[in-house]
């Protein structure tokens, strides 16, 4: 059964995140695809990815250019205020390693590019708590006319 060209971008991107290791941050990193419920407190720090098509046109009678619109919440929780913050710069620091180790996801995006950042603290929690660093991919890769499913050149 073919695979449509946006799915294996997709997976290839969930892929590179899988592996994404944030040095200074306790525990393993846990990947949700699509998640529409809250992240537990036992399942921090914890990446979160959601997609949705940007556009699609054709460039030329052979490519058909596609924007694809990944972002990506990664969520940890700490006792302070300071550790808190140092948690969530580090986890920026390892998704900015992952997707520029490799922005053609293997070949099969053209590039990636970050459209949209931001950092947040849970308010009103007192000292530590929950935060999240946010990123927004702008991921383009092209298929032929008419054609989900090849790759174009």
């Amino acid at each position: 059964m073919p695979i449509s060209i946006r799915e294996q971008t997709l997976t290839a991107f969930e892929a590179m995140l899988r592996v994404v290791v944030a040095e200074n941050v306790p525990g393993t990193i846990t990947l949700h695809r699509a998640r529409r419920q809250p992240v537990p407190d036992e399942e921090l720090p914890a990446l979160v990815m959601h997609v949705a098509p940007v556009s699609s046109d054709q460039a030329s009678a052979a490519v058909v250019r596609n924007i694809e619109r990944i972002t990506v919440t990664a969520l940890a929780s700490a006792d302070t205020d300071e550790d808190l913050d140092r948690a969530l710069v580090d986890l920026w620091a390892a998704l900015q390693r992952a997707v520029e180790a490799d922005p053609t996801l293997g070949g099969i995006a053209v590039d990636i590019n970050l459209t949209d950042a931001d950092q947040g603290a849970a308010d009103g929690e007192g000292i530590g708590g929950r935060g999240d660093v946010f990123a927004a991919y702008a991921v383009e890769y092209w298929t032929k006319p008419g054609d989900p499913y090849a790759l174009a050149p």
